[in-house]
């Protein structure tokens, strides 16, 4: 790892006395805060924490407990709910007056919300969200996303730091052996530790989050954007359905990686032509009073609780409209 040279470190003790640690970029003159919370290394987000350092916002990216600089044991969905709400009452103390926005993409997406479930925040941004085990671990009927969960676990899921990626052929023979013999049964072979199995044992078995109960009071706009090819496509709509304060949504045809799995280079150029994802932020920004970009000057919050906007890849335009 090699220490961002544009930001300073940043460390919140938790409640059980763990450090959790990170980076901070700063603006001059800070207007609003962003915390993002990640298992992938803090520093790997410095141009997501330098887009938001342009638009006027202080950034704190933290990684998660038990990874990369954090301290305490790394235990995939557990402790985010706890571990937020110190980091987020901390940064409040740190930036008393400042509008809090808590953000972040797949597992970080899951982070964020559970902060907003321990403790108020003023808004969120999310992108492609990874809701929880059971979420991840099952698609929208019931089947198991082996390819996925294989290929994470075996990556993210197996100690303080991430390891390479399987190859294609031996993730494909995994799945397989999987299917054949069982998960845990085949995870065992893999020689995954007694710590790892457990939590592979977990995901299998947990049951599925009640998002009406989890975060229908959350009462904090929310940006969500989602793909037309994630394979967590239908759990962000789950979201969208559950959320009782203001929503926007956002849908184009990107999958997990958003504009990086764009094949089309054509799709690609117009969404670039069409101001992409920051463009969408900023105008949300703005409408919900909160620090955007010097071309979106911030504006009085809009009543209206739930709109949606969706890129359109034939003509490279948005195109913006209520949902309710």
């Amino acid at each position: 790892m090699t220490p961002p040279r544009d930001a300073r470190s940043h460390a919140v003790a938790a409640d059980d006395g763990a450090l959790l640690r990170g980076w901070a970029w700063e603006p001059p003159h800070p207007r609003g805060v962003v915390l993002i919370r990640t298992p992938y290394g803090a520093w790997r987000d410095g141009d997501t924490a330098r887009s938001w350092v342009r638009r006027g916002y202080r950034c704190i990216v933290h990684d998660v407990r038990g990874r990369h600089s954090s301290e305490g044991e790394w235990h995939p969905y557990l402790a985010e709910r706890g571990d937020g709400r110190a980091v987020v009452e901390t940064l409040r103390a740190e930036s008393p007056g400042l509008p809090l926005v808590v953000s972040g993409g797949s597992y970080a997406a899951h982070t964020a919300l559970e902060a907003a479930r321990a403790v108020d925040v003023d808004a969120l941004v999310l992108l492609v969200p990874a809701l929880g085990l059971a979420e991840t671990a099952w698609d929208a009927e019931g089947r198991p996303q082996l390819h996925h969960r294989i290929g994470w676990w075996h990556q993210h899921g197996r100690g303080p730091h991430s390891l390479p990626p399987l190859r294609d052929d031996e993730l494909a023979e995994r799945v397989e052996r999987a299917r054949t013999i069982g998960v845990h049964h085949a995870a065992v072979e893999w020689g995954w530790s007694p710590e790892t199995l457990s939590g592979w044992r977990r995901l299998w078995s947990a049951p599925p989050l009640d998002l009406d109960r989890a975060y229908g009071g959350v009462d904090a706009p929310l940006l969500l954007i989602r793909g037309d090819d994630d394979f967590f496509h239908a759990d962000a709509g789950r979201l969208a359905d559950a959320w009782t304060a203001r929503i926007h949504v956002v849908d184009g045809p990107w999958g997990h990686r958003l504009a990086a799995d764009i094949a089309d280079d054509e799709v690609r150029a117009r969404l670039r032509s069409a101001g992409g994802l920051g463009r969408v932020l900023d105008d949300w920004l703005a409408e919900n009073g909160l620090p955007s970009a010097a071309s979106a000057p911030v504006r009085r919050p809009v009543p209206i609780r739930r709109t949606r906007s969706a890129f359109e890849p034939e003509t490279g335009r948005w195109r913006h409209e209520r949902t309710a």
